[in-house]
């Protein structure tokens, strides 16, 4: 009978401490809902967690904003040495496939762009570079730079004759202060839209060029494409990130996508997550119920 007591007792408190930590571990969930009886809420219901998913959500829309995705974790998972090298490997295989590529370089925008969005973009730049050599033109004064010229070589020619000494000075100044006036007139009025034609026709060159000319092109000049890629790519990881941080809210998307969800897939989220963590406190509680059960046959016996 003794014998019986020694086994017993032990597996008793081992099946109710597993049971115990497993209804522990169910109440977390269950019941999702509320149960009333004669018009009361029942106690423990609903379980810990659905009682309390606003304010689980809240915690956990801190811990992302402010724990797992913060500006540093970003940039340094971002700007870390093997996302840097994958990016230029990408483009110096992306240049070395373009060199072979026999399409036309505005039908490979168009691949890649609405065709509306391309057109937009090259108009954009069209007029852009339009607008910055006219304002170029008109700022290194054109006008004055001829005109200079022109009176140099004159008085050098005309010094040579007694005749031209007559016209060497506020004369020939004269004429200059004309020519200067007008070629600054010419270029304000006409230079514009001759600028304008120039860039179409250099655009419509450039477009009409097939990818792996202009990849050609880019090696003769020797630039180094995917580190410029790679520099930009840093400023505006750096520049962006804390701006898009900022605007995504990343705990107010969390909590609302927490709280949006049913019970069920919360329940099932979270065991899928510490499932193995849950059934180990629930182990757990049938080694300390078997602890415990030894412990009072001993205290029994003594």
């Amino acid at each position: 009978m003794m014998y019986w007591k020694w086994i017993a007792i032990p597996l008793v408190g081992a099946v109710i401490g597993y049971a115990t930590n497993w209804i522990a571990v169910k109440m977390l969930f269950r019941p999702h809902e509320e149960k009333r009886l004669f018009g009361r809420r029942l106690p423990f219901t609903p379980g810990v967690i659905p009682r309390g998913q606003g304010r689980l959500a809240r915690a956990i829309g801190r811990a992302v904003e402010e724990q797992l995705l913060t500006e540093d974790v970003l940039e340094k998972e971002l700007l870390s040495d093997d996302k840097k090298e994958q990016i230029r490997a990408f483009v110096a295989g992306w240049l070395e496939k373009g060199k072979t590529s026999e399409e036309i370089l505005r039908d490979a925008a168009v691949s890649l762009l609405p065709e509306e969005a391309v057109e937009d973009f090259i108009q954009s730049a069209e007029e852009k570079v339009t607008e910055v050599i006219f304002e170029k033109l008109v700022e290194v004064n054109l006008g004055k730079t001829v005109s200079e010229k022109v009176l140099e070589v004159a008085k050098e020619k005309l010094a040579e004759s007694m005749f031209g000494m007559m016209f060497v000075g506020s004369l020939l100044d004269a004429i200059a202060q004309q020519v200067e006036e007008k070629i600054n007139e010419y270029i304000e009025g006409h230079g514009k839209p001759l600028i304008e034609q120039a860039v179409w026709d250099e655009s419509e060159k450039l477009q009409g060029k097939t990818v792996g000319s202009v990849f050609e092109e880019i090696d003769e000049y020797e630039f180094d494409l995917p580190g410029i890629v790679i520099e930009q790519y840093e400023k505006v990881v750096v520049e962006q990130t804390p701006r898009i941080l900022k605007s995504l809210h990343l705990s107010v998307i969390v909590e609302d996508r927490i709280n949006a969800m049913d019970m069920a897939e919360l329940e099932g989220l979270i065991l899928s997550i510490m499932k193995k963590e849950l059934g180990v406190v629930v182990n757990l509680g049938a080694l300390i119920g078997f602890i415990l059960g030894l412990v009072n046959l001993l205290i029994i016996c003594i």
